[in-house]
């Protein structure tokens, strides 16, 4: 009798755990969108090259792209996804410092693939002063 209830409770358990792993399953992310645009000076208006931007440098266009940044995760059906928020800094030497900032409160479901333009970026130049006396 205590076989046959064994049993029985085996077969339940083993049952609900294939039912919870049927609902759950490993899903893509989305921590950074590709992110592209334009650097430029706010003065002359010409292109910035060699700015920092995240990782990456600007080219003599003063053009950038940020790589999109994946990552998995195990989940269950219904989940909302993650969000994103996104702090890139731009930094170029006798310029004043900028970032690119992103936040999506649901957007580590974007699908892979995901770009934003974020378009022409000015920095200002610092203007040097000394004090002369």
């Amino acid at each position: 009798m205590r076989q046959l209830n064994f049993k029985k409770l085996s077969i339940l358990f083993l049952f609900i755990c294939i039912a919870l792993s049927c609902q759950s399953c490993l899903v893509g992310r989305c921590k950074r969108p590709q992110i592209i645009g334009y650097i430029y000076d706010s003065i002359t208006r010409q292109p910035i090259a060699n700015c920092k931007v995240g990782e990456n440098l600007t080219d003599t266009n003063g053009y950038f792209q940020l790589k999109e940044q994946r990552y998995s995760q195990f989940t269950f059906i219904g989940y909302e996804a993650p969000p994103i928020l996104v702090n890139e800094e731009i930094y170029k030497e006798n310029y004043e410092k900028k970032s690119i900032q992103l936040f999506n409160p649901f957007g580590g479901g974007n699908r892979k693939g995901n770009i934003h333009n974020a378009d022409t970026i000015f920095l200002k130049r610092i203007l040097i002063t000394t004090d002369y006396k």
